[in-house]
């Protein structure tokens, strides 16, 4: 892992990139708060058995989970980001630029490693490291703390109520089981599942209370 100092220090590098801007479908300054998560969500996957005999570099992990979207900085314009919008991909250019900021705490190898990942983030990942961090990052998109960033899309999109619960059923559901099929590892499945199933139950309870069936 990480030492402390070295984490605080990345994170710093990355809190100067994704500060003082808006994102649609997250609001102020979410990508920051979202690599963090990825983070985290990555140190809980390496620590299970199914993935503790493989050949992986844990620190190689660590910091592509952190870096893994340096390139969305080239898409903040005017202090806004359009997660959706990109002018190359930002993998691609995430690839092109991380050694920028990490090249002083780590090697060359592993250098070559943190690209790779981070490259092959909207592909089929070459590494464990690479499968690790796409299991992550995928999970950090499921479950109740997901409605956060639903809320500012429909609300961007001037979307109502119901209209945002219509497209969640008839299309999003859809789109986190296809998510939840090509992931790499037993557990994000198992936990995707279950994130899935509590937002689900949340959505229901949503529309039971605009609809006084709760009473």
């Amino acid at each position: 892992m990480l030492e402390e100092g070295e984490l605080e220090e990345l994170k710093s590098r990355l809190k100067n990139e994704f500060s003082d801007y808006y994102e649609i479908a997250g609001g102020q300054n979410y990508r920051y708060r979202h690599l963090l998560t990825t983070r985290k969500l990555a140190l809980k996957i390496i620590q299970q058995p199914e993935i503790s005999g493989k050949d992986f570099d844990e620190k190689v992990v660590e910091i592509s989970a952190l870096f893994h979207d340096i390139g969305r900085k080239e898409d903040i314009q005017d202090g806004f980001l359009d997660p959706m919008e990109t002018h190359e991909g930002h993998d691609r250019t995430g690839e092109k630029i991380v050694e920028n900021f990490v090249e002083d705490f780590v090697n060359s190898q592993q250098l070559k490693k943190i690209k790779k990942a981070i490259g092959n983030r909207h592909s089929d990942a070459k590494t464990v490291e690479g499968k690790i961090l796409q299991d992550a990052d995928d999970l950090s998109n499921f479950g109740v703390n997901n409605l956060w960033r639903s809320i500012h899309y429909s609300s961007d999109h001037e979307r109502t109520l119901q209209e945002a619960i219509d497209y969640f059923w008839n299309q999003q559901t859809d789109q986190y089981r296809e998510k939840i099929e090509n992931m790499y590892f037993r557990f994000t499945k198992e936990k995707a599942e279950e994130r899935l199933q509590r937002l689900k139950s949340t959505i229901k309870d949503i529309e039971r209370e605009i609809n006084a069936e709760d009473l």
